[in-house]
Protein backbone atom coordinates (compact mmCIF):
# COMPACT_ATOMS: atom_id res chain seq x y z
CA UNK A 1 0.00 0.00 0.00
CA UNK A 2 1.35 3.42 -0.90
CA UNK A 3 2.24 5.72 1.95
CA UNK A 4 3.13 9.38 2.19
CA UNK A 5 5.15 11.70 4.37
CA UNK A 6 5.21 13.25 7.80
CA UNK A 7 7.92 15.28 9.52
CA UNK A 8 10.52 12.55 9.79
CA UNK A 9 12.97 12.08 12.60
CA UNK A 10 15.72 12.95 10.15
CA UNK A 11 14.26 16.40 9.76
CA UNK A 12 13.73 16.69 13.48
CA UNK A 13 17.40 15.91 13.99
CA UNK A 14 18.21 18.92 11.84
CA UNK A 15 15.91 21.08 13.96
CA UNK A 16 17.70 19.96 17.12
CA UNK A 17 21.17 20.45 15.72
CA UNK A 18 20.27 23.95 14.60
CA UNK A 19 19.79 25.00 18.22
CA UNK A 20 23.50 25.68 18.57
CA UNK A 21 26.25 27.33 16.60
CA UNK A 22 28.20 24.11 17.11
CA UNK A 23 26.09 22.43 14.45
CA UNK A 24 26.86 19.87 11.79
CA UNK A 25 29.99 21.62 10.50
CA UNK A 26 31.69 21.68 13.93
CA UNK A 27 32.88 18.73 16.02
CA UNK A 28 32.78 18.61 19.82
CA UNK A 29 36.05 18.90 21.72
CA UNK A 30 37.40 15.54 22.97
CA UNK A 31 35.57 14.46 26.12
CA UNK A 32 32.95 17.22 25.85
CA UNK A 33 29.24 16.50 25.48
CA UNK A 34 26.09 18.28 24.32
CA UNK A 35 22.59 17.02 25.23
CA UNK A 36 19.20 18.37 24.23
CA UNK A 37 15.65 17.32 25.06
CA UNK A 38 12.98 18.71 22.71
CA UNK A 39 9.21 18.58 22.48
CA UNK A 40 7.59 18.82 19.04
CA UNK A 41 4.15 20.30 18.39
CA UNK A 42 3.22 19.84 14.71
CA UNK A 43 -0.28 20.37 13.35
CA UNK A 44 -1.67 20.21 9.83
CA UNK A 45 -5.12 20.76 8.36
CA UNK A 46 -3.85 20.63 4.77
CA UNK A 47 -1.69 18.46 2.57
CA UNK A 48 0.36 18.98 -0.58
CA UNK A 49 -0.80 16.60 -3.30
CA UNK A 50 1.72 14.74 -5.45
CA UNK A 51 1.61 17.59 -8.00
CA UNK A 52 2.33 20.22 -5.31
CA UNK A 53 -1.20 21.63 -5.12
CA UNK A 54 -2.89 22.13 -1.75
CA UNK A 55 -5.90 20.19 -0.43
CA UNK A 56 -7.54 19.45 2.94
CA UNK A 57 -5.63 16.93 5.01
CA UNK A 58 -8.57 14.54 4.52
CA UNK A 59 -11.57 15.20 2.28
CA UNK A 60 -14.51 16.38 4.38
CA UNK A 61 -12.37 17.21 7.44
CA UNK A 62 -12.15 20.85 8.49
CA UNK A 63 -10.12 20.53 11.70
CA UNK A 64 -6.47 19.53 12.10
CA UNK A 65 -6.13 16.04 10.70
CA UNK A 66 -2.54 15.46 11.74
CA UNK A 67 -0.75 16.14 15.02
CA UNK A 68 2.74 15.16 16.15
CA UNK A 69 3.67 15.78 19.78
CA UNK A 70 6.86 13.76 19.91
CA UNK A 71 9.79 13.94 22.32
CA UNK A 72 13.40 13.82 21.13
CA UNK A 73 16.58 13.05 23.03
CA UNK A 74 19.68 14.22 21.16
CA UNK A 75 23.31 13.90 22.27
CA UNK A 76 26.83 14.50 20.98
CA UNK A 77 30.13 13.37 22.46
CA UNK A 78 33.61 14.36 21.30
CA UNK A 79 35.65 11.22 20.60
CA UNK A 80 38.75 13.00 19.31
CA UNK A 81 39.85 16.35 17.95
CA UNK A 82 38.25 15.50 14.60
CA UNK A 83 35.36 13.12 15.35
CA UNK A 84 32.09 13.29 17.27
CA UNK A 85 29.58 10.57 18.13
CA UNK A 86 25.91 11.55 17.64
CA UNK A 87 22.77 9.88 19.01
CA UNK A 88 19.10 10.68 18.40
CA UNK A 89 16.20 8.88 20.09
CA UNK A 90 12.73 9.98 18.80
CA UNK A 91 9.76 9.03 20.98
CA UNK A 92 6.90 9.49 18.52
CA UNK A 93 3.39 10.53 19.55
CA UNK A 94 1.26 10.80 16.41
CA UNK A 95 -2.49 11.41 16.05
CA UNK A 96 -4.44 11.32 12.78
CA UNK A 97 -8.10 12.13 12.19
CA UNK A 98 -10.27 11.07 9.26
CA UNK A 99 -13.98 11.69 8.58
CA UNK A 100 -16.48 9.13 9.82
CA UNK A 101 -17.46 6.87 6.88
CA UNK A 102 -21.14 7.72 7.54
CA UNK A 103 -20.60 11.41 8.19
CA UNK A 104 -23.15 12.41 5.53
CA UNK A 105 -25.88 10.12 6.92
CA UNK A 106 -26.96 12.40 9.74
CA UNK A 107 -26.72 9.57 12.29
CA UNK A 108 -25.78 10.58 15.87
CA UNK A 109 -22.02 10.68 16.37
CA UNK A 110 -21.10 10.57 12.70
CA UNK A 111 -20.16 14.26 12.78
CA UNK A 112 -17.12 13.34 14.88
CA UNK A 113 -13.99 12.26 12.96
CA UNK A 114 -12.32 8.94 13.65
CA UNK A 115 -9.16 9.51 15.68
CA UNK A 116 -6.24 7.08 15.86
CA UNK A 117 -2.92 7.46 17.67
CA UNK A 118 0.49 5.81 17.84
CA UNK A 119 2.97 6.20 20.70
CA UNK A 120 6.33 4.48 20.50
CA UNK A 121 10.09 4.95 20.12
CA UNK A 122 10.54 5.18 16.36
CA UNK A 123 14.19 4.32 15.87
CA UNK A 124 17.69 4.66 17.20
CA UNK A 125 19.76 7.01 15.05
CA UNK A 126 23.52 6.69 15.46
CA UNK A 127 25.80 9.14 13.69
CA UNK A 128 29.44 10.06 13.26
CA UNK A 129 30.79 13.51 12.40
CA UNK A 130 34.30 13.82 11.01
CA UNK A 131 36.15 17.09 10.49
CA UNK A 132 37.36 17.45 6.89
CA UNK A 133 38.53 21.07 7.12
CA UNK A 134 42.18 20.22 6.42
CA UNK A 135 41.23 18.07 3.43
CA UNK A 136 39.87 21.19 1.71
CA UNK A 137 43.10 23.16 2.35
CA UNK A 138 41.36 25.36 4.91
CA UNK A 139 43.18 26.39 8.10
CA UNK A 140 42.16 24.01 10.89
CA UNK A 141 42.34 26.79 13.50
CA UNK A 142 40.46 29.39 11.45
CA UNK A 143 36.87 30.47 10.98
CA UNK A 144 36.04 27.83 8.35
CA UNK A 145 34.80 24.33 9.15
CA UNK A 146 33.83 21.39 6.95
CA UNK A 147 32.56 18.07 8.24
CA UNK A 148 31.06 14.84 6.96
CA UNK A 149 27.98 13.64 8.87
CA UNK A 150 26.91 10.01 8.48
CA UNK A 151 23.86 8.47 10.18
CA UNK A 152 22.20 5.06 10.41
CA UNK A 153 18.55 4.91 11.57
CA UNK A 154 17.54 1.57 13.06
CA UNK A 155 13.80 0.81 13.70
CA UNK A 156 12.75 -0.55 17.09
CA UNK A 157 10.45 -3.47 16.19
CA UNK A 158 7.16 -1.59 15.74
CA UNK A 159 4.36 -2.63 13.37
CA UNK A 160 5.06 -0.82 10.11
CA UNK A 161 1.47 -1.56 8.97
CA UNK A 162 -0.15 0.27 11.89
CA UNK A 163 -2.65 3.01 11.13
CA UNK A 164 -0.90 5.23 11.85
CA UNK A 165 2.56 3.68 11.96
CA UNK A 166 5.29 5.53 13.84
CA UNK A 167 7.74 5.09 10.95
CA UNK A 168 8.53 3.36 7.66
CA UNK A 169 10.04 0.25 9.27
CA UNK A 170 13.30 -0.08 7.37
CA UNK A 171 16.92 0.91 8.01
CA UNK A 172 17.97 4.25 6.49
CA UNK A 173 21.54 5.41 5.86
CA UNK A 174 22.48 9.00 5.07
CA UNK A 175 25.55 11.16 4.53
CA UNK A 176 25.77 14.97 4.46
CA UNK A 177 28.67 17.33 3.85
CA UNK A 178 28.46 20.60 5.82
CA UNK A 179 30.42 23.83 5.55
CA UNK A 180 30.35 26.39 8.34
CA UNK A 181 31.73 29.91 8.71
CA UNK A 182 32.18 31.74 12.01
CA UNK A 183 32.82 35.49 11.89
CA UNK A 184 34.01 35.66 15.49
CA UNK A 185 34.68 38.13 17.17
CA UNK A 186 31.60 39.32 15.30
CA UNK A 187 28.75 37.31 16.90
CA UNK A 188 27.58 35.70 13.64
CA UNK A 189 27.85 32.31 11.97
CA UNK A 190 26.38 30.54 8.98
CA UNK A 191 26.44 26.97 7.70
CA UNK A 192 25.05 24.96 4.81
CA UNK A 193 24.93 21.31 3.92
CA UNK A 194 23.83 18.85 1.27
CA UNK A 195 23.59 15.09 1.26
CA UNK A 196 21.81 11.89 0.35
CA UNK A 197 19.58 9.43 2.24
CA UNK A 198 19.52 5.80 1.06
CA UNK A 199 16.21 4.20 2.03
CA UNK A 200 17.22 0.55 2.21
CA UNK A 201 15.08 -2.58 1.90
CA UNK A 202 16.15 -3.93 5.33
CA UNK A 203 12.86 -4.53 7.19
CA UNK A 204 13.84 -7.26 9.65
CA UNK A 205 13.75 -4.88 12.65
CA UNK A 206 10.04 -4.06 12.19
CA UNK A 207 6.98 -6.30 11.84
CA UNK A 208 4.38 -6.66 9.09
CA UNK A 209 2.91 -9.21 6.70
CA UNK A 210 2.04 -7.11 3.65
CA UNK A 211 4.39 -6.39 0.77
CA UNK A 212 7.00 -3.84 1.79
CA UNK A 213 6.62 -0.31 0.34
CA UNK A 214 8.97 1.02 -2.32
CA UNK A 215 10.66 4.02 -0.71
CA UNK A 216 12.52 6.51 -2.86
CA UNK A 217 16.02 7.70 -1.95
CA UNK A 218 16.21 11.38 -1.00
CA UNK A 219 18.43 14.42 -1.46
CA UNK A 220 18.88 16.50 1.69
CA UNK A 221 19.45 20.26 2.04
CA UNK A 222 20.24 22.39 5.09
CA UNK A 223 21.02 26.06 5.60
CA UNK A 224 21.12 28.34 8.62
CA UNK A 225 22.50 31.58 9.98
CA UNK A 226 22.79 32.71 13.58
CA UNK A 227 23.40 35.96 15.45
CA UNK A 228 24.24 36.21 19.16
CA UNK A 229 22.81 39.20 21.03
CA UNK A 230 23.96 39.04 24.64
CA UNK A 231 22.59 35.78 26.13
CA UNK A 232 20.33 35.19 23.09
CA UNK A 233 20.95 33.31 19.86
CA UNK A 234 18.72 34.26 16.91
CA UNK A 235 18.53 31.93 13.91
CA UNK A 236 17.17 31.69 10.40
CA UNK A 237 16.74 28.07 9.29
CA UNK A 238 16.04 26.07 6.15
CA UNK A 239 15.68 22.31 5.61
CA UNK A 240 14.69 20.37 2.52
CA UNK A 241 14.05 16.76 1.58
CA UNK A 242 13.59 15.87 -2.08
CA UNK A 243 12.90 12.37 -3.36
CA UNK A 244 14.99 11.52 -6.40
CA UNK A 245 11.87 9.86 -7.83
CA UNK A 246 8.79 11.82 -8.82
CA UNK A 247 6.00 11.59 -6.19
CA UNK A 248 3.19 9.59 -7.79
CA UNK A 249 1.01 7.99 -5.12
CA UNK A 250 -1.98 9.59 -3.45
CA UNK A 251 -2.05 10.80 0.13
CA UNK A 252 -3.29 8.32 2.76
CA UNK A 253 -4.48 10.49 5.72
CA UNK A 254 -4.88 7.42 7.97
CA UNK A 255 -1.19 6.51 7.67
CA UNK A 256 1.09 9.43 6.74
CA UNK A 257 4.45 7.66 6.45
CA UNK A 258 6.94 8.61 3.68
CA UNK A 259 7.34 6.88 0.33
CA UNK A 260 8.34 9.58 -2.17
CA UNK A 261 8.25 13.02 -0.64
CA UNK A 262 9.47 16.51 -1.37
CA UNK A 263 9.26 19.47 0.97
CA UNK A 264 11.00 22.64 2.06
CA UNK A 265 10.88 23.93 5.64
CA UNK A 266 11.76 27.51 6.57
CA UNK A 267 11.87 28.80 10.10
CA UNK A 268 13.31 30.95 12.84
CA UNK A 269 14.71 30.07 16.24
CA UNK A 270 15.53 31.71 19.56
CA UNK A 271 17.76 30.23 22.27
CA UNK A 272 18.28 31.93 25.64
CA UNK A 273 21.22 31.07 27.89
CA UNK A 274 20.38 31.93 31.53
CA UNK A 275 23.76 30.41 32.38
CA UNK A 276 26.59 29.63 30.00
CA UNK A 277 26.11 25.84 29.88
CA UNK A 278 22.29 25.70 29.71
CA UNK A 279 20.03 26.89 26.91
CA UNK A 280 16.25 27.14 26.51
CA UNK A 281 15.05 27.25 22.91
CA UNK A 282 12.00 27.65 20.72
CA UNK A 283 11.84 27.15 16.95
CA UNK A 284 8.97 27.44 14.50
CA UNK A 285 8.85 26.20 10.90
CA UNK A 286 6.44 26.61 8.00
CA UNK A 287 6.12 24.40 4.91
CA UNK A 288 6.01 26.81 1.95
CA UNK A 289 6.20 24.09 -0.69
CA UNK A 290 5.95 20.33 -0.94
CA UNK A 291 4.65 17.25 -2.74
CA UNK A 292 3.01 14.26 -1.04
CA UNK A 293 3.45 15.80 2.40
CA UNK A 294 1.55 17.54 5.15
CA UNK A 295 1.40 21.34 5.01
CA UNK A 296 2.25 21.80 8.65
CA UNK A 297 3.41 24.33 11.18
CA UNK A 298 6.11 22.82 13.39
CA UNK A 299 7.05 24.08 16.85
CA UNK A 300 10.00 22.75 18.87
CA UNK A 301 10.61 23.60 22.52
CA UNK A 302 13.92 22.47 23.99
CA UNK A 303 16.36 22.47 26.88
CA UNK A 304 20.04 21.90 26.16
CA UNK A 305 23.20 21.52 28.19
CA UNK A 306 26.96 21.30 27.62
CA UNK A 307 29.38 19.58 29.93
Amino acid sequence: MARVPLCTAALAAGFLLAASASGQAWTQEPGRAYVKLSLQDTRASEQYREDGSRAPYAAGLEANGYEDRSLYLYAEYGLSARSTLVLLLPMKRITVRTPHPQASSGLPGTDRPIERSADRIQNVAVGWRYDLTGAFDLPTNGRHRTALNTTVRIPTGYDREGRPAVGPGQVDVEAMLHYGLSLWPAPFYTQMGAGFRARTSLYRLSSGDAATPDYGNEWLLHGEAGLSVGPLLLQGLLFGTFSNQQPETGFDPANPVPTRQRYLKTGVGLTAYPVRSIGISVQVFATPTGANTVRSTDWFFGVESRF
